[in-house]
């Protein structure tokens, strides 16, 4: 039976195609494909034609065939304008294994263990700076904190410091900006040109802080201090060009879909009260006696209502909402022609919705993932949004394990009010929730500490308002 075409969705028009849609709300656009098209559905946007795929085994196929009919390096050309053409998936396979091996240690298990205290430390500043009551605008008070674990875990606390200082968030934003799978590198995107700018300030920035380290070694050294000293199996020394990509990287992986993970966890716990106290009473139990400051591995591991819901709101709310690799042939996918040079997309933001994967798709029900519910996880092609296959996510297993603990940790302490009905923020940039605020002050059933125990701010901590003046997150995003 010869192939057909792939059926696309309504609405496209001459030379723009479905661009028009997909920057407004490119997910909205991907549920209506599916919609109307089932599993497998096209569109265009000006010269490049997208062929999504929904299901586990095609979803599967997808991840499967990565670097062999399959190419993750062509579908993401913000990533060379980011970082280089011979920087970590995009270099040469030799390259590519030999950066990987810097980077993967610090994902092992025993490596997770000494995150925990970094983890809480971070957490305990955060709540330090907030008081015992206010207001807070959500993604960049989070986003703050996670870009603070993230650094602090793999860059060190004296990097952590630095990054309060010369206006680094504020630049890492900027950097982001140039994540775009649709518009060329070369368009004159004021945020493209924003982006530009910011990562040459912030390769300045982070070559001052490499020398620095040269000159005033660390002892004992931390992960940025081996870095700096650090060698390829080989014993070729890492260019420091490769070392302020992998500084970059760590940052930026740990940070752009965590901080929008965690908020949407928030959120969704507030919306699920019977949930929420479900998480906070194992909590309580866990944590008696500790207001969370001293919470240790086996503490954490155990935090399983807190996983199941980190796991739902990663299906509800992925916040890579499309993944993306470009077809190197001619070639067929379920009886449908997929032409060479075709972006093969599968999206979470359709998958994680549909009926014959998740039961009652649009319901809040983490215990779905619980032991013995089925097998959802990735191996499995249904719960997709931190990737798989050779290429999911490296920092998975940390990305959860710092919600995890850093969630309960506010949520043993707080009350929080949404002050808004929480929506996408619009565009088709990384899927975040649009700015709202959230209200919080002591929790009214908290258990009793003893005085010894009792978080209590410090004297040193800025208030409120100075930690908001200086927090480039408080303001608007640029």
């Amino acid at each position: 039976m010869a192939a057909t075409t792939v059926p696309s969705i309504s609405g496209g028009l001459p030379i723009l195609g479905h661009a028009a849609d997909f920057f407004r709300s490119p997910v909205d656009l991907l549920r209506r494909g599916y919609r109307e098209n089932g599993h497998i559905y096209g569109f265009r946007i000006l010269n490049r034609r997208f062929v999504v795929v929904i299901g586990p085994e095609l979803q599967k196929h997808f991840f499967r065939e990565t670097d062999k009919t399959l190419d993750l390096r062509r579908s993401m050309p913000f990533f060379h304008a980011m970082f280089s053409k011979q920087f970590y998936s995009f270099a040469p396979w030799d390259d590519y294994m030999r950066q990987r091996g810097i980077i993967m240690p610090r994902f092992k298990g025993e490596q997770l263990r000494g995150y925990v205290p970094i983890i809480a430390e971070e957490t305990q500043k955060l709540m330090d700076r907030l008081g015992p009551a206010g207001e807070f605008d959500l993604v960049p008070t989070l986003g703050k904190l996670v870009m603070d674990i993230a650094a602090h875990a793999f860059l060190g606390r004296d990097f952590v410091g630095r990054l309060g200082t010369r206006d680094f968030f504020d630049l890492f934003r900027k950097f982001s900006g140039a994540m775009d799978f649709v518009l060329p590198q070369w368009f004159p995107a004021p945020r493209l040109i924003k982006a530009k700018i910011a990562k040459r300030q912030l390769h300045e920035m982070l070559q001052e802080w490499i020398e620095q380290r040269r000159a005033h070694p660390l002892d004992p050294p931390d992960f940025f201090q081996n870095l700096v000293a650090a060698h390829y199996e080989d014993g070729t020394v890492i260019p420091d060009e490769m070392i302020r990509h992998l500084i970059l990287l760590l940052v930026w992986a740990g940070h752009e879909t965590t901080a929008g993970h965690i908020s949407w966890a928030l959120i969704d716990l507030l919306q699920n009260p019977a949930y929420l106290g479900r998480c906070r009473s194992e909590t309580d139990t866990i944590l008696a006696g500790n207001s969370g400051l001293q919470m240790n591995w086996e503490n954490a591991r155990d935090l399983v209502s807190m996983e199941l819901a980190l796991k739902e709101t990663e299906r509800l709310h992925p916040v890579a909402f499309m993944q993306a690799r470009v077809a190197e042939k001619d070639m067929e996918l379920d009886g449908f022609k997929v032409p060479r040079d075709t972006f093969v997309v599968i999206a979470p933001c359709v998958a994680h919705r549909v009926p014959e994967m998740f039961p009652d798709p649009d319901s809040y029900k983490p215990q779905r993932f619980s032991s013995g519910a089925g097998e959802l996880g990735p191996e499995s092609g249904t719960l997709i949004g931190f990737g798989g296959g050779f290429h999911r996510c490296a920092g998975v297993n940390f990305a959860r394990l710092e919600m995890r603990i850093a969630l309960s940790m506010l949520l043993k302490r707080y009350d929080f009010e949404l002050l808004g009905t929480p929506q996408p923020r619009a565009g088709s940039s990384t899927y975040w929730p649009a700015q709202i605020n959230v209200r919080y002050q002591p929790r009214r059933d908290a258990p009793r500490f003893t005085s010894n125990e009792i978080p209590v701010r410090s004297a040193e901590a800025p208030s409120r308002a100075a930690a908001t003046a200086e927090c480039p997150f408080h303001s608007a995003r640029a």
